[in-house]
């Protein structure tokens, strides 16, 4: 009679030691999925206070191949950066943050020392170090680089270069392009956090990603750090937005439009990993002996 009791106990200490074992299997994933999205925090705030440059140039003729990019700059010595929320989804791996910093003085992109004083600019961040996790993010920082273009052309200009030819009633040339460059720091984007009911980022029901972003037009310089005079309301808003998926990219050669053809092959290696042992210490696999190579005999 004893001896139910006995396994019953056995079986709470072997399962107690199970659970002990996963709750102290910790790996490096999360920790770095989370020091990602401190560094994504802090990439936004210099971007913000400090400012970015940015150069875009689009071309949208109806007889040219449509394209659209951007390339933003930014770069600068920061500190006093605070992390006060830091958010982890296990299952998707994906850590999000929010932070802020005080500001001081501080010398903006175009070179200005600017004296700020009880002024809080918070911002997010995220991170992950899963692939399947990363297009939503990809997808929303793309949305905020094009609202960094969207405000610098609204607010700077942006230079139109237009040619068409007709033939015999018959458009034969189209050219449509456009041009962005600019110095521009102030800008924010408001409601940061993730419970905000008004949130100045996200996705739609497709999964695009969209960013809110405000400035106040007496902080902007163009490229040569003239002042920009604007003659409309102080602060403007523009809406960034940024794709998870490029549906114009060329197909490879030889294969219909749209598709994408696999030149990888996927199979399992005779590589010997720490994966394919459990227990540490597990005899090495066998040597597979070579047959010895015929020796010429001499004719």
């Amino acid at each position: 009679m004893r001896s139910r009791p006995l396994l019953t106990l056995a079986i709470i200490l072997i399962a107690s030691v199970l659970i002990s074992i996963d709750l102290w299997a910790g790996g490096n994933r999360q920790l770095m999925s989370e020091k990602m999205a401190e560094q994504d925090l802090k990439r936004n705030i210099v971007e913000m206070v400090i400012g970015y440059k940015v150069h875009s140039e689009g071309q949208f003729g109806l007889t040219e191949e449509a394209a659209y990019r951007i390339q933003q700059k930014a770069g600068a010595l920061i500190k006093g950066i605070h992390v006060e929320k830091m958010i982890y989804d296990k299952d998707k791996d994906i850590a999000f943050c929010t932070g802020y910093i005080d500001l001081g003085d501080v010398i903006n992109v175009a070179g200005e020392r600017m004296s700020f004083k009880n002024v809080r600019v918070h911002a997010y961040g995220f991170g992950t170090m899963t692939p399947e996790s990363k297009p939503p993010l990809m997808a929303l920082r793309a949305a905020l680089v094009n609202a960094y273009d969207e405000m610098a052309a609204k607010i700077v200009g942006e230079r139109i270069m237009s040619a068409s030819e007709v033939e015999n009633f018959i458009l034969t040339k189209d050219i449509n392009r456009s041009r962005v460059l600019a110095a521009v720091y102030g800008s924010y984007i408001p409601n940061v956090d993730i419970d905000s009911p008004n949130r100045g980022w996200g996705w739609d029901e497709s999964g695009n990603a969209f960013v809110r972003l405000q400035l106040d037009v007496r902080k902007v310089r163009d490229i040569l750090g003239q002042r920009i005079r604007y003659e409309g309301p102080n602060i403007v808003e523009v809406i960034g937005r940024g794709a998870q998926t490029d549906e114009l990219r060329k197909a490879s050669e030889g294969a219909p439009g749209g598709t994408k053809v696999e030149r990888t092959e996927y199979r399992s290696l005779p590589v010997p990993t720490g994966a394919d042992r459990e227990l540490k210490g597990a005899p090495a696999p066998p040597v597979v002996p070579t047959s010895p190579v015929p020796e010429k005999k001499e004719q």
